[in-house]
């Protein structure tokens, strides 16, 4: 299944279980738009999600083009960053300026795109629901078990 990609980095911690990849080839371009890195990521060898980065106000509008003509035209919301902690091996502050946020909501996977002007620095992903979901569900059950064995149960 992932014979074309390579492993970048692994989160085993309990609960997380998440792996991030690159495929071998990739081509870092949407439409017009020059990307830094894709990288994919799994939990718990199921595909959960992929991450985007791209540089620069120019590649910003450009992706802004391909969503907006694929998915229809997003409202910027509030500058507001998503707190979930999840993404792949890169530098960011949780201070970090806010610039645009672009979400859109689908059936099956939610997309969301920021940029930071500050840094001139862009994110793309596409998350499952699904896969968010079962992974709610399973912290749930871990958090519940590890509750009961402090208790000693």
């Amino acid at each position: 299944m992932l014979e074309d990609m390579e492993a970048v980095e692994q989160d085993k911690s309990p609960g997380r279980e998440l792996a991030w990849y690159r495929r071998k080839g990739d081509t870092l371009a949407i439409g017009k738009a020059k990307l830094k890195n894709i990288f994919y990521s799994f939990w718990k060898g199921k595909f959960d999600s992929v991450w985007i980065d791209f540089e620069g106000e120019e590649n910003l509008e450009a992706v802004k083009r391909e969503l907006f003509e694929r998915f229809g035209k997003a409202p910027e919301p509030e500058a507001k960053m998503d707190k979930m902690g999840r993404g792949p091996p890169r530098n960011r502050s949780p201070i970090e300026p806010l610039g645009p946020f672009y979400t859109w909501r689908g059936k099956n996977t939610d997309i969301w795109l920021s940029y930071s002007r500050e840094r001139h620095k862009g994110t793309l992903t596409m998350n499952s629901r699904r896969i968010r979901e079962e992974r709610r569900d399973y912290e749930k059950e871990k958090e519940k078990e590890e509750r009961l064995k402090e208790r000693g149960f």
